[in-house]
């Protein structure tokens, strides 16, 4: 049970957003789930029936299907939401009206919506951005008034389009 537990967290702090974690953290994390898999393989090939290949490959995979899925998972590409409006962010405008501080509020909401699964708060555009608070309650109104619920992105393009 320790060593699940500690798979457990270990895979838990690996799928977190990196955030504001240290490399120190960072490799704490990753040295706890190495070894979480280890000793599970080791203690699997232990308790296999015998020590020929097909059991041994057998009592040896869980722990190694586990090691894949993770780094796949923290490896996986970002949110292709995340990656249009850095886009937007680095050419310093926006397909909506040319304001760059409204391509960095996007970009902001898309990275917030990704970690939190909410829109990003005025306040939070407030200090990222640097702005005053009537500004950034302005900038999270055209943020929030550009999506519309159950619309994809890619909808949303092609009627500001077909009507601008």
């Amino acid at each position: 049970m320790s060593v699940d537990g500690l798979l457990l967290l270990a895979t838990v702090g690996l799928l977190k957003p990196a955030g504001a974690r240290t490399r120190r953290a960072r490799g704490a994390v990753w040295s706890a789930f190495l070894l979480g898999i280890g000793v599970s393989l080791a203690a699997n090939i232990a308790a296999a029936p015998a020590l020929e290949w097909q059991p041994v490959l057998v009592a040896g995979w869980p722990p190694v299907a586990l090691l894949l899925s993770v780094e796949l998972l923290v490896h996986r590409p970002a949110d292709r939401k995340v990656e249009e409006a850095e886009v937007q962010q680095e050419s310093g405008s926006d397909q909506h009206g040319g304001d760059p501080l409204l391509a960095q509020a996007r970009l902001i909401d898309a990275r917030h919506r990704d970690r939190h699964q909410r829109p990003v708060s005025a306040e939070t555009l407030r200090k990222e951005l640097r702005v005053g608070a009537v500004r950034s309650r302005r900038l999270a109104a055209q943020v929030r008034g550009s999506r519309v619920e159950g619309v994809g992105d890619d909808e949303l393009r092609s009627r500001g389009e077909a009507h601008g």
